[in-house]
């Protein structure tokens, strides 16, 4: 079983962000933590007594605002209430700005192995664009203090399709990102959401060089061409965005988890989780979180919405989807007649796999209409 555990806080939000996030201070820590501790003991205790936890992931937000000494609170809670398997993965985001060797050491003594740096970007301009925080100059010294400190499993996230992107500058940024001790990099397009700053500009302004839009011409095409500069520095895609340093495996295993149709649990503000049929979320608000921690909003998910969410999600991995989801397969031959897809046998089952990552969502649609 997963548990995602939910750290709402930001020292600032950024103008394309539409995550549950919060820009707080300091003095509000104490009290969500109390009440994100009180959540998980119940969730672990009462709850779902005797789980067994296979990876952990502290989202954001920007965790690594908060001391070691909330962690310490938080796994203390975690250890005496699960069973946290020997491999299990725990991984905690971090802004690049908020990083420290001492932070790192505490982290990894507590069993954190793994980290997601926010980068976003090497380049100054666009990290302006992206309204970060962080200079070009604080990265390398950020991934530098996360290794020294002890976590050698390391991924950052990069953006692409801005209105400055071009080939030259992606592939400088992948450079730069492979130059560093990195395992892991997820590349994601930049997205317009409703409920982000971007997407309320979008609404009021007349379009010019920089406004927030997103060309999907332009998107498939530099998506194509990060894919092929991280091939070059080492990095194979394993989900449509997605990339792995050659021979490491370091797959995200809860990323994966969720992509396979994994069983999770979610803590803390808005955090979502899913046992069998029963989909649950928690309140978003950070003030009625803390008065009640305990609160689930509970959507029942029929057969066929899980059916329809393991197809949608396995086809976004190099694993695909097990071929026993389809009561009848005969209408997927134009699927391999156009050679859009193929079966691949992993012990012993047969699984549905996109020849192109790139078009997962588009095979997913095409299949959801006929069955």
């Amino acid at each position: 079983m997963l548990l995602y555990v939910h750290i709402p806080f930001c020292a600032s939000k950024c103008g394309y962000c539409a995550f549950n996030s919060f820009v707080v201070e300091q003095d509000n820590f104490e009290s969500y933590i109390q009440a994100l501790c009180a959540d998980i003991e119940h969730t672990l205790c009462h709850l779902h007594p005797h789980s067994h936890i296979s990876s952990i992931f502290f989202g954001g937000g920007t965790p690594n605002l908060l001391h070691s000494e909330h962690y310490e609170a938080i796994f203390t809670i975690l250890y005496k209430n699960a069973f946290i398997s020997k491999d299990c993965e725990i991984t905690l985001e971090a802004n690049v700005n908020y990083l420290n060797t001492q932070w790192c050491k505490d982290l990894v003594s507590l069993g954190a192995n793994r980290l997601s740096v926010g980068i976003q970007s090497f380049d100054k301009d666009k990290i302006a664009f992206l309204e970060r925080e962080h200079s070009v100059y604080e990265i390398a010294k950020c991934v530098e203090n996360a290794y020294n400190g002890g976590f050698k499993n390391i991924s950052c996230d990069l953006i692409i399709n801005t209105p400055l992107d071009s080939k030259t500058l992606i592939s400088s940024e992948i450079t730069q990102a492979a130059a560093l001790p990195l395992s892991h990099i997820s590349v994601y397009t930049l997205s317009i959401d409703e409920g982000s700053r971007f997407f309320l500009e979008s609404k009021k302004s007349k379009p010019t060089q920089n406004s927030k839009t997103i060309d999907s011409k332009t998107d498939e095409e530099l998506s194509f061409w990060a894919r092929e500069c991280l091939k070059e520095n080492g990095f194979y895609q394993y989900e449509v965005s997605n990339y792995v340093k050659f021979n490491t495996n370091a797959e995200c295993k809860h990323n994966l988890g969720y992509w396979q149709g994994e069983e999770y649990l979610g803590c803390g503000a808005g955090a979502v989780g899913r046992i069998a049929n029963k989909r649950t979320r928690a309140y978003p608000s950070l003030n009625e979180y803390i008065k009640n921690p305990y609160y689930r909003l509970v959507e029942e998910l029929s057969e066929e919405d899980l059916r329809l969410e393991q197809i949608m999600l396995g086809l976004r991995c190099v694993k695909g989807v097990d071929m026993a989801v389809f009561d009848d397969e005969r209408f997927l031959k134009p699927l391999f007649d156009d050679k859009k897809c193929f079966r691949e046998s992993y012990n012993g089952k047969l699984f549905l796999v996109a020849d192109e990552l790139f078009l997962a969502d588009e095979i997913a649609t095409w299949i959801l209409c006929r069955i």
